[in-house]
C-alpha cells in the first residue's frame, strides 16, 4: 500500500531484479542499482510492487524515529501512537482496527 511517513526519511537502494514505485507522480521501474528517497512529512504516498516473475531485493535506510506515523492515502489506515503510547493502526476517523 501506499504509505507516507511524518518523521522518518526513507532510502531505498535496489540490490537485485526490479521493482515498480509507485507515488502519486504515477509508477516508475527501479532496477539494480537505482535508488529513491522519501522525505519525512512529504505528503506523497510510495509502494515498492515487484510485478516480475523473479525475485527482487533491496536495502531500505530510515531514521527509525520512535515518534514517527504514517498514513495510507488510498485506503482507511494510519499508524500511530495510542493513548498508551504504543503503535497501533487506525481508521482515518481515529477508531482503532
Amino acid at each position: 500500500m501506499r504509505h507516507w511517513h511524518t518523521l522518518e526519511d526513507e532510502l531505498i537502494f535496489v540490490v537485485e531484479g526490479e521493482v515498480v514505485l509507485r507515488t502519486e507522480g504515477g509508477e516508475q521501474v527501479l532496477t539494480a542499482g537505482m535508488c529513491a528517497g522519501f522525505p519525512a512529512g512529504k505528503q506523497d504516498g510510495h509502494q515498492l510492487v515487484n510485478r516480475s516473475s523473479a525475485p527482487a531485493r533491496y536495502l531500505e535506510i530510515s531514521n527509525r524515529d520512535p515518534n514517527d506515523a504514517a498514513e495510507y492515502p488510498e485506503v482507511d489506515l494510519a499508524y500511530r501512537k495510542n493513548e498508551e503510547g504504543k503503535h497501533a493502526f487506525f481508521r482515518k476517523d481515529g477508531t482503532a482496527y
